[in-house]
């Protein structure tokens, strides 16, 4: 069974975060990571959560997980190793398009800012890196890009 990450947009209330919760101890997924962020619109957080789920019920959890009230989105990951990328970009009324190839890549923005958006992209790195090239212009003010998860154990008995 491999892992899956699951990108789910909810409404800030912990409720809708102990439902989910609750959904996944039920149906008995091991949960590999998860975190919770803040995003740019009011009331909206981000959840990412990666579980031990096999790929043929992938779509029965994303139904069902929609069916929590608070959940407004979910998108999965499959396959590769994930990395978080993030582009500054320089935003005005010539950047409409830019805003539809974002769109296209699954991404999120986290922060507006006068004239600029910091975008965030979870994605393998040949998605990340198409996305890179396609943005590669004057509106693209800065990139950053690591790796989701360290696959590699850390020696807590050594720091100890």
């Amino acid at each position: 069974m491999t892992s899956k990450l699951f990108s789910i947009s909810c409404n800030s209330s912990d409720e809708t975060t102990a439902q989910l919760l609750k959904h996944i101890s039920q149906k008995g997924y091991k949960v590999c990571t998860i975190s919770k962020s803040l995003t740019d619109v009011k009331d909206v957080n981000l959840i990412t959560i990666e579980i031990e789920i096999e790929g043929l019920y992938v779509d029965t959890f994303i139904n069902q997980i929609q069916a929590i009230d608070g959940i407004l989105d979910v998108s999965v990951s499959f396959g590769a190793v994930l990395q978080v990328a993030t582009y500054q970009m320089k935003f005005d009324s010539e950047s409409f398009k830019t805003l539809d190839i974002l769109r296209s890549h699954n991404t999120q923005i986290i922060n507006i800012e006068a004239d600029k958006l910091l975008v965030l992209h979870v994605a393998s790195e040949k998605d990340i890196k198409l996305l890179y090239n396609k943005l590669d212009n004057n509106s693209l003010l800065g990139f950053s890009q690591i790796p989701l998860a360290i696959v590699q154990q850390l020696p807590w008995g050594k720091l100890i």
